[in-house]
């Protein structure tokens, strides 16, 4: 029997014009590249702090167990939101945008942080 294994990316800015362009590419990512087509479900609406104008929006885990079609489709959706999160810092602007993605809930495996900046 294959683990589930939890996988979400928390990603936050002071710059909510940004931030939502940058969920808009990510839901179309979602559309692009995962086949189940509620893909882009997973993928919140934009909170606002309290104070000091940060935004932050998740991709909450898809739920499927490793190996499977979801989780193998997840794990590439992800990981192009981590590269054009990323591709900021390449093109020699500044990354507005900080972000988490980690893992957790796989049995016999402690919680991990995949990637972050």
């Amino acid at each position: 029997m294959k683990n589930i294994k939890h996988h979400t990316i928390a990603i936050t800015s002071n710059d909510k014009v940004q931030l939502e362009a940058l969920r808009n590419r990510v839901l179309s990512i979602y559309k692009e590249k995962m086949e189940a087509k509620k893909g882009n479900q997973i993928v919140s609406p934009i909170f606002e702090s309290l104070i000091n104008s940060f935004c932050t929006f998740y991709i909450i885990p898809d739920g499927s167990k490793e190996g499977y079609d979801a989780s193998e489709d997840g794990d590439t959706v992800r990981k192009s939101i981590v590269e054009l999160i990323n591709s900021y810092n390449q093109a020699g602007r500044e990354n507005i945008f900080r972000f988490i993605e980690i893992s957790y809930g796989e049995d016999a495996s402690a919680p991990q942080i995949i990637s972050f900046n």
